[in-house]
Order: C-alpha cells, then sequence, then structure tokens
C-alpha cells in the first residue's frame, strides 16, 4: 500500500474517531465548546439594551447611607413606594422574604397587650391604651407594611427559589404544604402528559416568601439559576416543574406583567415544544431553556442605587415606563454568578438580561437541524482534508490548507453569532480537522520518511547527496523495481593499466586508483551523474536515472569532457601519488534505451543498468584505442548536444554480437573549432566520405592531408592503416561500415 493510500486510510480512521466524539460529547470537549462560545461573546462585545430596564441597586452606596444588610421590609416597601410614585411601570424584586421579621419592639408591645388583656375589658383606660397598641404594632409589623405596599404598587412580582438537589430536598408533604404560597407563579396553561422524560428544571424543595408577603405581590417567579458543567451561567430556565404542576421564572413573570398575557405551555412525553406569551412564541430547548445573549458585562443595564431612590435624589421622569429590577450588585451579598462576560456578575442583571431577550426575541438560537447540520459539517471537513492533503506537496502546504479550513470555520461561527444570533458548535468540527489533519499529515509524512530513507540507503553511494535530497523530496519516487528509460551512459577506462600496476606494486598502486577514482567520481557526482560501479580501474556511470534529467546526454558529456581535462590538473595537485603523470584514459559514451532498477538476487542486488546500449557504449571505451581519441560517443548522443560542443564523425561500425550499425563521434571539447582546426576537420569529413562511397584513392589523399595538416590524428591515421591493411580496395559487397570482430 502506498503511503498516499495509508495517509488516506489514517483520515478515515481520524474521521470515524471525530464522528465518535461528536457522539460521545466529553465534558473537556464541551467545555472547550464553552469557552469559544464566551470567546465569541467578548469578541462581539457590549449591544446596548433594547427595552428600557433599570437596576435598582441594593449597592455599597445604598449600604453605607441606609445600614447593612438585610434592610428592614419596611424600607423595602418605602423602596416600592418610591418606585410607584416615579411611574415604573413594573417591579421585579429579586429577593426572597422566606422568613416573618420581629423587630425587638414587636416583643414588648405584644407582651403589654397581653398583660392589658387581663384586665377588666370595661375600663375605658384599658380599652383605649389596648387601641394604642394595636396601632403601634400595625405600624412595627414591617412585613405587612411590605405586603401592603405590593398589592398597592398593582405592578409587582416577587422571587423565590427553588432546590433542586436530592441533599436539599424537602419532605413530600412539606412541599405540598408550601406550593399553594406560589400558587400565582403557576403557568395558566400547561398542555403535558401526565407522564413524561422532558429535561425541565425540576423541584426537589422549596424557598417561599412568608405568605402574607407571598400574597401580596401581582405575580412571583422562580430565581433559580441555572448554571453549565463549568460553573458559568449561559442559559436561564423559564419554567420549572414542581409537584404536578409547571411554574415560570422571574424574568417571564415580568413578561407576563408587562404585555398583560399569560403563559401557555406545551410538551409531549420528550420535550418541551411551545412556550408562548400571548401571541409572542419563545424559542426554548427540550427543556424549557434559552440560551441568554448576553447584552455586555455588569452595568450595561442602566442602573440606579436604591440609596438615591430613598433619599430622593432621582431627578423626576428619569424612571418613568421603565421595568424597574430590585435587587444586589454588592459583591459582599453573595448574589452574583459567573457569565461569559464576567466571573463575578450580579444575579438581578442576568434576569435583565433573560427580560430584554425574551422582550426583543433575540435570544441566542440553536437551529433544530444543528446536530445533523453540525455533524454533516464534521464530515464535510473530513472529506476535504482527505482528499486535498495527499494531493498538497510538503507540509506548508497542507498546514495552510488545514489552517484556512479551520479559520473559514471559526469565522463562520463568529458571523453566524454575531449577525444572526446562531450558536454553532465549532469545537467539534475543529477537533475534526486537528485530527484528519495530524493523521493524514502525520501518516502521509511517516511515509515520506520511510520512502526517503530508503532512497538514501539505495542510492547514497551512487549518487550524490544533493541529488539523494532531491530524489527523495521528488513528487515522482524512483520505480525501484526495474524500468525502461533513455539513459546517457559513460565508460572509462584506463590505458595500460596492467603494465602500470606492474611498475607501481600493490601499495602504490592502490594510492593512485583511490585518488584517481575519487576525482572521476566527485566529476560524475558534480553533473548530477549515478555511479553504478568501478570495475577494477574502470568507471561506469549514467545520467537521468534515478532522477529524470531532460539534459543527460549533455552532463554526460561535459562530465567526459572534464574527466580527460581533470586528469592533468590531478597530476599537478598530487606529485606525492605515483604514476598519475602521464596517466591517460579513454571514454565511451552513449544515449539509448536501457532497463535500470535494483538488479541481483535475494541475497545482493545493486541499482544499475542493462541493454544493448550499455554493451555498445563499454565497446565504444575500448574502441578508444584503435581511433587514437580520448572520448568516443555514438551518434544517438552527439545528435543530442547542443551546438557549443565541438564533435565530428570518426566511423560507421558494427561490433561483435550487434547486427545494427552505429555511427560515432569524437568529443573534441565543448568549445568552438579554434583557427585552423577547419581545415583538417574539412579535410578528414571528405576523406571519410570517400572511405565509405569506395573511393579509397581519393579518401588517402584527403586523409593524409588532415594529416598534414593537424600533425598527427589519430581517426584519420586508424582509416589510412586498415585501407593499407586490405591492399587499397574496398571488399566485395562495400557498404562503408567497418565490423569488428573482437571484443
Amino acid at each position: 500500500m502506498g503511503s498516499s493510500m495509508r495517509a488516506t486510510w489514517a483520515g478515515w480512521v481520524a474521521l470515524g474517531g471525530s464522528i465518535l466524539l461528536f457522539a460521545v460529547h466529553p465534558w473537556l470537549l464541551d467545555r472547550a465548546e464553552y469557552a469559544l462560545l464566551d470567546a465569541r461573546f467578548r469578541l462581539r462585545g457590549p449591544e446596548e439594551p433594547i427595552h428600557p430596564i433599570t437596576v435598582v441597586a441594593i449597592d455599597a452606596a445604598s449600604l453605607d447611607e441606609f445600614g447593612r444588610w438585610p434592610w428592614p421590609r419596611s424600607r423595602v416597601a418605602e423602596l416600592v413606594d418610591r418606585l410607584v410614585e416615579a411611574k415604573v411601570s413594573v417591579i421585579g424584586i429579586d429577593l426572597v422574604f422566606s422568613e416573618p421579621e420581629s423587630p425587638p419592639e414587636i416583643s414588648a408591645l405584644q407582651l403589654a397587650r397581653r398583660v392589658l388583656a387581663g384586665e377588666s375589658s370595661a375600663d375605658p383606660e384599658v380599652v383605649r391604651a389596648m387601641g394604642q397598641l394595636d396601632r403601634s404594632l400595625a405600624q412595627v409589623d414591617t412585613d405587612a407594611r411590605l405586603a401592603q405596599a405590593l398589592a398597592a404598587s398593582e405592578r409587582s412580582t416577587l422571587g423565590y427559589f427553588f432546590r433542586t438537589g436530592l441533599e436539599d430536598a424537602d419532605p413530600p408533604d412539606k412541599l405540598a404544604a408550601s406550593l399553594p404560597g406560589i400558587r400565582h407563579s403557576q403557568v395558566s396553561v400547561a398542555r403535558v402528559p401526565a407522564e413524561g422524560n422532558a429535561p425541565v428544571l425540576t423541584c426537589t424543595g422549596l424557598e417561599a416568601n412568608v405568605s402574607v408577603i407571598g400574597e401580596a405581590s401581582l405575580r412571583a417567579g422562580f430565581l433559580s439559576a441555572v448554571s453549565d458543567p463549568d460553573g458559568v451561567v449561559r442559559r436561564a430556565a423559564l419554567v420549572a416543574r414542581c409537584g404536578d404542576a409547571y411554574y415560570v421564572s422571574l424574568a417571564l413573570s415580568l413578561l407576563e406583567i408587562a404585555t398583560g398575557q399569560r403563559t401557555q405551555l406545551m410538551a409531549d412525553a420528550r420535550a418541551l415544544r411551545e412556550i408562548r406569551v400571548g401571541e409572542k412564541l419563545i424559542p426554548v430547548d427540550e427543556g424549557g431553556k434559552i440560551l441568554i445573549n448576553f447584552r455586555g458585562p455588569g452595568k450595561t443595564f442602566p442602573r440606579v442605587s436604591a440609596g438615591d431612590i430613598l433619599a430622593g435624589r432621582v431627578p423626576a421622569g428619569q424612571l418613568e415606563g421603565t421595568i424597574a429590577l430590585i435587587g444586589a450588585t454588592e459583591v459582599g451579598l453573595r448574589d452574583t454568578s459567573s457569565t461569559p462576560f464576567a466571573s463575578v456578575f450580579p444575579g438581578v442583571e442576568i434576569h435583565a438580561n433573560v427580560l430584554d431577550n425574551l422582550l426583543a426575541g433575540d435570544v441566542i438560537r440553536r437551529q433544530d437541524a444543528g446536530v445533523v447540520m453540525e455533524l454533516g459539517l464534521i464530515v464535510l471537513v473530513g472529506l476535504l482534508l482527505i482528499l486535498v492533503i495527499p494531493r498538497t506537496k510538503g507540509v506548508l502546504a497542507s498546514f495552510v490548507f488545514a489552517g484556512g479550513l479551520a479559520g473559514v470555520l471559526i469565522g463562520g461561527s463568529v458571523l453566524a453569532f454575531t449577525e444572526f444570533g446562531v450558536w454553532l458548535n465549532l469545537i467539534y468540527p475543529l477537533t475534526a480537522v486537528v485530527l484528519v489533519y495530524l493523521a493524514v499529515e502525520a501518516t502521509r509524512s511517516l511515509g515520506a520518511e520511510a520512502r526517503s530513507r530508503r532512497i538514501r540507503k539505495t542510492f547514497a553511494s551512487y549518487i550524490p547527496p544533493s541529488v539523494v535530497k532531491e530524489l527523495a523530496e521528488s513528487d515522482e519516487p524512483p520505480r525501484l523495481g526495474g524500468e525502461t528509460r533513455t539513459l546517457s551512459i559513460l565508460f572509462s577506462d584506463v590505458r595500460d593499466f596492467t603494465k602500470l600496476s606492474e611498475a607501481l606494486g600493490a601499495e602504490d598502486t592502490i594510492r593512485l586508483m583511490n585518488t584517481y577514482l575519487a576525482a572521476m567520481t566527485r566529476i560524475v557526482f558534480d553533473s548530477a551523474g549515478t555511479l553504478d560501479k568501478y570495475i577494477g580501474d574502470a568507471v561506469m556511470a549514467f545520467w537521468g536515472a534515478p532522477l529524470s534529467l531532460e539534459d543527460h546526454p549533455e552532463r554526460a558529456c561535459r562530465a567526459a569532457i572534464a574527466m580527460q581535462s581533470g586528469l592533468a590538473g590531478l597530476a599537478a595537485d598530487r606529485s606525492d601519488i605515483r604514476g598519475l603523470q602521464g596517466l591517460r584514459i579513454g571514454i565511451g559514451l552513449n544515449t539509448a534505451p536501457v532497463v535500470v532498477g535494483n538488479l541481483g538476487s535475494d541475497l545482493r542486488f545493486d541499482y544499475t543498468l542493462i541493454g544493448d546500449g550499455v554493451n555498445l557504449c563499454s565497446r565504444l571505451e575500448g574502441l578508444t584505442k584503435v581511433y587514437g581519441t580520448g572520448i568516443l560517443a555514438t551518434a544517438d548522443l552527439a545528435d543530442r548536444l547542443p551546438v557549443s560542443f565541438l564533435t565530428r564523425e570518426v566511423d560507421e561500425i558494427r561490433v561483435k554480437g550487434r547486427e545494427g550499425a552505429a555511427r560515432i563521434y569524437a568529443v573534441l571539447g565543448e568549445r568552438a573549432a579554434e583557427p585552423g582546426e577547419d581545415a583538417w576537420l574539412q579535410a578528414h569529413a571528405e576523406g571519410l566520405g570517400h572511405y565509405r562511397a569506395g573511393r579509397w584513392g581519393e579518401a588517402e589523399q584527403a586523409l593524409a592531408q588532415a594529416i598534414a595538416e593537424r600533425g598527427e590524428d589519430g581517426p584519420s591515421s586508424a582509416l589510412l592503416e586498415r585501407m593499407k591493411n586490405l591492399g587499397g580496395v574496398p571488399p566485395d559487397p562495400w557498404h562503408g561500415v567497418w565490423s569488428f570482430e573482437t571484443k
């Protein structure tokens, strides 16, 4: 299986894991999504409240001026009276008065009344004194005073607490006895099945107001907050179930008073389907909760100090027509929660946000098809990564693509939130991007590294490190099993090596050959060639594999010229090496289709090539001695050289074991013809033409002229010697092709 296919399969596995995570919803990822949701709130920034809602703050200044909390309920009653005088439209009280208030003077007054009650009721003084005591008791009965203020306002709603934990549960009989105290918080119309498992906030206990106060307000609503697993309030329960009835929250009761409508509830056995107040349909989840569209941090809603209202310092008309929410904002009173905007956020302002959402109808929404949409998004991004990353070039390109995809997801989710108030789950698609990207890229990179190691191991001895690196990074890796390619081949051999080695001895011969072969190998590597092998004193190399090269004939020819010219420089630089002075080599060059690859047995193999073109090149190296020239090349290579190379045709031959003839050329260098060379080159070309045509007399004259012009010319001399040996008469039949019968 190829590395690309393995990477694709790894991507599919990672995508399956992403889908499994989405199905399981692990707490850690859900918490991360909550953090991303909070970040979207902060990125959007504060918004102006849409409706006139004012927080009447029981703050530090109020406590400094009117005494520590709790205040006497008569003072709260006075605050309600002042709000009525300020013509607020609705009063919500984020406070619970669960215990009767008994000022110290009540006990004394009650004791005095009991004493007088024991006296004669006919005594006018006793009757008058008891009347005064009753009036005094009425004045100091703060519960009654607050109840009177609430009833007189005709616009107030009180809070109470539902306990929802099993450890705080009330005995069933106690809970049942307490429920009548919150009957005016009950949902008026609730079409729900008698039994069901909808995830509605369900009470286990109740902390209600004392009856005299609780029954005095127009409506009531529970204050119980709903926190996510990380302790942050992002949702608000609008309804809760207690016993067999459903009850509204403080914010929903305020909405009822503000609109003059009552709440209607519809549900089935599994979920709440609809909460409606009049014609206003509220989008809730299956548990009757909303996602709060927080307007901003604390003090986003207008605040007025309760102390300023009590002291009469609020300008007339400032509060007229507003909805007033009375609640504690002083941190020491411990009515705070953590929200997306702040870790310490007044509870009364949470109710203000919920109420503004309900009035404006702009709660944060999760689409009904949200789960399907998010799952589809996970699959989509996973498929894109699986299809694209294996086709990218390098880690950087794949990282940019994956990063761009993640950026699109983030940008889309932020846009949906800030512009349309829609919460799209971001963490699971991002997790899919990360998992699939890492799986595909890591598998691909590991495969590429393994392939690179194999290539380096295979070719490090044959080709230069730079070519090995380029080959390892290539998108088209070599086919190591063997393939047919057109390559350029070089064979070189030291002339008279046997005689030279006998004269030098073993130690000096080894030093000579190590120095010579190292220099020749560097030349091969410098031209991006592949060293095939050393054959004694011979060097076999080729160009065009394993790394494809368009100009392989030019590189091979340039290397051959460098090898010939480099001998003189090597002898001058290494005078300490015996035998370098006067060392001569012959080189054969050919361009031909050959089979190249790992060839050998299961015990040993080499990256090499075989084919007719290899054999012909080897014969050309040997024929350099016959023609007295340093470099011989076939027409297949010479014809592919640019005009910057100087060559001349030498002969057309047929070697033993090969039926086809081949025109051969001597390579004179990568240069133009020097002054005076044109004459002997022209003479040799004319002589070669007469020789092939069978006009050997004219050929002998032209070749002799070439020798005379140059002084010494191996190819011309070889042809003259051949014609002389044949008596100056061409054999019959004669086709101009000379056959060598020996190898």
